[in-house]
């Protein structure tokens, strides 16, 4: 079985998705998509994050350079001071 995710913000076309994916005979349905961000992860969504929302959140900068351990250290006592 696969899951296929797709964020819309046209609800015109996610009614025509859910009505072509029920014309193939699969099963779909709509749900809101929280766009996690630093403050959602501190203080809570009221809810727990979905899945998708998580992979998301946590995809976002895949691309970044990793930090060194002792930098990375730097920057916690740099906060915490």
């Amino acid at each position: 079985m696969t899951t296929l995710t797709i964020k819309s913000d046209s609800d015109k076309k996610t009614r025509l998705l859910i009505e072509l994916a029920e014309e193939l005979g699969l099963s779909a349905s709509a749900k809101d998509f929280e766009e996690l961000d630093m403050n959602a992860m501190v203080k809570g969504i009221g809810r727990r994050a979905t899945d998708e929302e998580l992979i998301d959140y946590l995809s976002k900068d895949n691309d970044a350079e990793p930090l060194e351990i002792e930098e990375a250290f730097l920057k916690t006592d740099a906060v915490s001071n």
